[in-house]
C-alpha cells in the first residue's frame, strides 16, 4: 500500500521510455481479451460479452414466446371443449343417442346438430371432440350448471387475453 520505488536514470535516458519499458515487464500491462469462445453451427466463434448477452436474451425470449403459445393453445382447447359441452347439454343432443347404432351415424347426427353454432367456435369440430362428448357421464349431464359453465368460459377467455398480451 505504501511502497515507493525510486529509480536513478543515467543522463540522456528518457523517463517516459523507461516507465513504458518497466510496465512492459510487469503484470500492469498484460492484455486481457473480453471475448469468449462459443460453439455456433459446430464451429468455434469468438464474440464479446455484450453479444453473448444479446444472443442469450433473444433465445430466452423465443423460449418464453413458445411457452406462452403452448399455454394459449391449451386454454383455447379448454374453452372450445367447454363451449361444445355447454351446447351439447343445453340442446339435449344426448337424448337421441339410442336412435344411432354405430359411431359414424352418431357423429354425422352430432355434426349436423352443431352446424348452427359453427361461428361460435375457435376451430372446426373434429371426431375427437365428438368422442369426448359422448363419453361424458350422465351424472355430470344431469348436474350441469349453465351459470358455472359461463363463468368458466369467461375465466378462460380472460386468461387467453392475458396470455396474448404477454
Amino acid at each position: 500500500e505504501n511502497v515507493e520505488i525510486l529509480i536513478h536514470l543515467q543522463p540522456g535516458i528518457s523517463p517516459d521510455k523507461t516507465i513504458d519499458a518497466l510496465f512492459a515487464f510487469t503484470n500492469c500491462e498484460v492484455s486481457i481479451s473480453p471475448n469468449s469462445c462459443v460453439i455456433e453451427n459446430e464451429k468455434p466463434v469468438f464474440i464479446g460479452v455484450s453479444e453473448i448477452l444479446k444472443r442469450s436474451t433473444q433465445q430466452t425470449l423465443e423460449l418464453l414466446k413458445r411457452e406462452l403459445e403452448i399455454e394459449k393453445n391449451e386454454l383455447e382447447e379448454k374453452w372450445h371443449f367447454s363451449s361444445l359441452e355447454k351446447i351439447f347439454i343445453k340442446e339435449e343432443m344426448y337424448i337421441d343417442f339410442k336412435k344411432y347404432s354405430d359411431k359414424e351415424t352418431l357423429f354425422a347426427y352430432l355434426y349436423e346438430c352443431f352446424k348452427p353454432h359453427k361461428k361460435k367456435f375457435l376451430r372446426a369440430i373434429n371426431d375427437e371432440d365428438l368422442h369426448k362428448l359422448t363419453q361424458i357421464p350422465m351424472i355430470r349431464i344431469t348436474r350441469f350448471d349453465t351459470i358455472k359453465a359461463e363463468e368458466l368460459m369467461k375465466e378462460l377467455e380472460g386468461k387467453i387475453e392475458e396470455v396474448k398480451n404477454y
